[in-house]
């Protein structure tokens, strides 16, 4: 316009660079209104691709896998909601074994809302395979939800950006909020932090407005509903709130602690303070009487229980109630004293501690329970059985810091110094913000319960974010960073303020690996996340129960082919003791497993992991002899025919293998089972690299049948040698430092010896003083007998390298009756060799008896040689898969005056229906003499026929190979590190 001679007005170009001005500024206002949109809808993204991203890891051939135990059991929950819906399970007779169980937790509002989501998935793709899909996701997406009300939390306390920094903490956090919410994991612990942290806003949000609009008893009874309508609608809801918590996890009672100790303190603080305590009282009171309705309205025994839904939860919630309508009418009643402010704690606190005092005389029952439960939320230690729980172990607190900081980075330290300070601003007022007080001692109780309980801290990670944002928030007000207006207003020290909020914020959970130029950048919650899988446990079972739920019989039927089958998914009232029918029978294992065998193999566990069996089978894995492990598993008609034992158990490196000792009620410890560890030196430390296993781990019948296969076995190897282990006391190096005397390697020779004889090895034994005879894997110390009743049917195809097959399935049985004759006061060896299919290996099954002065013995044998096919799951049987390469052999040798020695032999079939009782009679054996050894030979053939006498050690998975002087005989079955095997 310039070019052409038109010069623009002054005031023209003013105006328009004013609407340009006035057009950012209202920009930039939008943007300061809005941002919080977005980045809140890219932090809940990122959460839920960190958590879903894995979810290919759960699924192969068409099947969804799950991770841990109780995951299994909530999905046969939602199965079975979604064929009933909206209703749950109310008795399940597929567990607990003979007894069956109605278990609380399980069967709840977070089964319900999963059935209900699989049902909509259902309307796109087959219900089953829409559960299963659902029950994966579920925990990935109520996961990722926990952020929604904790971002209005942390709103609270410091604005919009205070919400986006909590929900920042979240996303990054790789602790057990994260893993208890990935895709997978879908038990109800992540649902619990959901509904809690959405109690916990309901519950701040109503004592806000209550403090705002200050209720009293006469407005309810002049009706002013219309005054009163927000204080209690919001008092309501939160009623609704708590009450929907105890609906997904009825333990979640313990939460009244949190909220009892808040009200108590804080209606104290506001009278002493001069204020009325009766608005909040108010609240409270309708709060906990809604929550009390709602979880009456579930009650399903009437029993003071924590772990179902019970007379306990109403119970407490409508003692909070009266106990905060006492208060404000107490509050009333000592208000114009001049003593006020210190008679109204008094009174209080007195009346507390009276009324515990009188609980404790008149129900002691109850007082122990209370205070039972408190210690286990609170009471940072934990008992034997609790410690055998991951879960439930507590933080020492030695290595708090360090623990937190791993899951927190600085934001854990940056919460406390935000307690202090809340909780500094609190006391300070004259009129203190309840809200405030409330979340300190959510804070501060929910690290107590993380200290006692490691899971607990799924929990902890609300807290820890929303009072990190409140001192980001603080931060940001002293340095005025919210009166800025655009970035040119900021000054050099407020950039400064927020680089290092950033820093101390994010940094920390910011993993770099590699050099700092050329490394990689990654997140500690996404790192986290990439290791998330079903675990081993449960691929090292699959084929096992595949195998139990296609090669048994259904439960009903066994022994009973005509016997009505138990329907799976049915629907049964609810009884202490169900009444199995006849042919029903259930599966003795280690109580982890109990939800894999339910769900996978649809069969009847004895124990499960709500621990109910779980002092029944640590008897039996433990027990000695057979007789007293049968008395466990049998009762009357109802009886376990199945025996399950994975590697874990029967492994002393395993860290399950002390676990039973934890629930054995029959006094065997850890140290009665393994005799000592032993070191050796290493390179600037000291390494465990053997474990001695007790005559009484040999004993025990998780041993004997998971290494021996119930077969008998001598301390003798099979080249005729007896090993010894031998060891010493001395200091060695670790860290730089000498230990104290330690078990160790001797420092001059081997670690193993073999001798000729038993006499020369217990000799050195007794003499040496620091040594065993046996003690590695499948060698004892003394001989083992035979089990009669108990054979193996089925061995996993996956492996646990150097230890053998995953998991090992018996089954018990009547057995065959032998009838024999031979040379009189004898002692007859019967062996059958065994093939498993799964990894074409052999054993030998061995027993021996004795022959009376008239030559006649008697042996009761597990193993069938013969008839397989005739008895199969069509007739109430087992498919064995585990199978002889031939008959029985019997044998035996007597020595004659002149030092001859004659061998006698017979071999004999055994038909399954013999070993089934369905065929009763006896098998006969006759022995005949095969030869006759000279006394000069005896010298040479000695080992031979001592060998046999004695039941002859075969070359079965966990026998050792014999070694020289000098060889480890562990060698070879497992890798080592830095040419030393690992502790076995």
């Amino acid at each position: 316009m310039r070019a052409l001679g038109i010069v623009q007005p002054m005031s023209q170009r003013t105006e328009r660079e004013e609407g340009w001005a006035s057009d950012r500024e209202a920009l930039l206002g939008r943007v300061r209104e809005l941002y919080h949109i977005p980045v809140l809808a890219l932090l809940l993204v990122f959460m839920l691709w960190n958590r879903v991203r894995t979810w290919e890891n759960f699924t192969a051939d068409g099947e969804v896998l799950y991770r841990g135990n109780d995951a299994w059991y909530h999905f046969r929950q939602t199965s079975y909601t979604v064929s009933n819906w909206p209703f749950t399970m109310p008795f399940d007779p597929w567990t607990h074994f003979p007894y069956g169980t109605a278990s609380g937790q399980f069967g709840t509002l977070f089964d319900q809302l999963m059935a209900t989501g699989a049902l909509v998935v259902g309307l796109f793709m087959p219900q089953d395979q829409a559960t299963a899909l659902t029950v994966l996701f579920a925990p990935a997406v109520v996961g990722t939800l926990v952020a929604v009300p904790a971002y209005f939390i942390g709103k609270r306390f410091a604005g919009r950006m205070g919400g986006i920094v909590t929900v920042l903490i979240l996303a990054l956090t790789p602790g057990a909020f994260l893993y208890r919410g990935v895709v997978g994991f879908s038990d109800h612990h992540i649902a619990e932090a959901l509904f809690q942290v959405t109690a916990m806003l309901a519950v701040m949000a109503a004592v806000a407005v209550a403090e705002r609009d200050r209720p009293v008893f006469e407005q309810f009874t002049a009706r002013e509903y219309r005054s009163l309508r927000r204080p209690v609608g919001y008092a309501v809801l939160a009623g609704v709130a708590l009450g929907l918590y105890v609906w997904v996890w009825p333990p979640a009672i313990f939460f009244v602690s949190v909220l009892g100790l808040f009200f108590l303190a804080h209606l104290l603080i506001t009278f002493v303070r001069g204020h009325s305590p009766e608005h909040v009282a108010i609240s409270g009171v309708v709060t906990f009487l809604v929550a009390a309705l709602l979880s009456a309205l579930r009650i399903s025994t009437l029993e003071f229980t924590a772990t179902d839904f019970s007379l306990l939860q109403p119970a407490l919630f409508a003692l909070l109630a009266v106990g905060l309508a006492a208060m404000a009418a107490l509050a009333r009643a000592v208000e114009t004293r001049e003593d006020a402010v210190y008679a109204y704690p008094g009174i209080v606190l007195g009346a507390i501690v009276v009324g515990l005092g009188l609980v404790a005389l008149a129900l002691p029952g109850l007082f122990d329970f209370l205070v039972g439960q408190t210690l286990r939320i609170y009471g940072l230690d934990a008992t034997a059985a609790a410690r055998t729980v991951r879960e439930a172990q507590p933080i020492p607190l030695g290595e708090a810091s360090s623990y937190f900081f791993r899951v927190y980075g600085l934001t854990f330290f940056v919460a406390a110094v935000g307690a202090l300070i809340l909780l500094g601003e609190y006391l300070l007022s004259d009129r203190p913000r309840g809200e405030s007080l409330l979340l300190v001692v959510w804070g501060v109780l929910m690290l107590l319960a993380t200290l006692t309980q490691n899971r607990f801290e799924y929990y902890l990670a609300v807290p820890v974010a929303v009072l990190t944002a409140y001192v980001v928030g603080y931060v940001a007000a002293l340095a005025e960073v919210g009166s800025v207006r655009s970035a040119t207003d900021l000054d050099a020290w407020q950039v400064m303020t927020v680089a290092a909020v950033v820093l101390v914020v994010v940094a920390p959970f910011v993993a770099v690996t590699g050099p700092a130029a050329g490394g990689s950048v990654s997140l500690d919650s996404v790192q986290a996340a990439d290791t998330n899988g079903p675990g081993s446990d449960i691929r090292g079972w699959e084929g096992s129960l595949e195998w139990l739920s296609e090669n048994t019989p259904e439960e009903g039927r066994y022994a009973d082919p005509g016997g009505e089958s138990m329907e799976y998914y049915g629907t049964y009232d609810r009884t202490e003791d169900f009444d199995y029918p006849r042919g029903a029978y259930g599966v003795m294992s280690w109580w982890d497993y109990g939800h894999f065998i339910t769900v996978q193999g649809q069969r009847i566990p004895d124990a499960n992991p709500f621990q109910q069996g779980a002092s029944r089978a640590a008897n039996y894995l433990l027990a000695a002899n057979e007789s007293d492990a049968n008395e466990l598993v049998a009762e009357g008609n109802e009886t376990t025919r199945y025996v399950m034992i994975d590697w874990k158990l029967a492994e002393p490196r395993s860290n399950k293998y002390s676990a039973p000792t934890a629930f054995d009620d029959r006094g065997v410890s850890y140290g009665d089972l393994i005799t000592t560890g032993i070191y050796v030196q290493q390179p600037g430390r000291a390494q465990l690299a053997r474990y001695v296993r007790s005559q009484r781990h040999y004993e025990s019948m998780r041993v004997r049948l998971y290494r021996f296969h119930g077969s008998a076995r001598d301390p003798v190897l099979s080249n005729g040698q007896v090993l010894v282990v031998d060891w010493e006391r001395r200091a060695l190096t670790h860290g730089g430092q000498q230990t104290r005397p330690l078990p160790a390697a001797p420092e001059n020779g081997s670690m193993f010896k073999t001798f000729s004889t038993t006499a020369e090895a217990e000799e050195f034994v007794r003499e040496d003083g620091s040594a065993q005879i046996g003690g590695v894997p499948g060698v004892p110390s003394e001989r083992v007998e035979a089990l009669e009743r108990y054979r193996l049917v089925h061995a996993s195809e996956t492996q646990r390298q150097g230890v053998g097959p995953w998991v090992k399935t018996f089954e018990r049985v009547p057995g065959a009756t032998v009838e024999g004759t031979g040379p009189a006061n004898a002692t007859v060896t019967a062996e059958v060799r065994m093939r498993m299919p799964g990894s074409n290996e052999t054993f030998t099954y061995v027993q021996r008896a004795e022959t009376d002065a008239d030559g006649q013995f008697t042996m009761t044998l597990p193993y069938s040689t013969t008839g397989y096919d005739q008895w199969g799951t069509d007739e109430g049987y087992t498919n064995t898969s585990v199978r002889a390469t031939g008959p029985y052999e019997f044998r035996t040798a007597a020595q004659s005056q002149d030092g001859t020695t004659t061998v006698y032999n017979a071999s004999a079939d055994v038909s399954e229906g013999q070993v089934l009782g369905e065929d009763d009679s006896a098998v006969q054996v006759e022995l005949t003499e095969s030869a006759v050894i000279e006394s000069r030979q005896a010298g040479n053939e000695s080992a031979d026929a001592g060998t046999a006498t004695d039941g002859a050690n075969d070359s079965s998975a966990g026998s050792v190979a014999a070694p020289s002087r000098t060889a480890d005989p562990a060698a070879g079955d497992r890798g080592s590190r830095n040419g030393v095997a690992p502790a076995n």
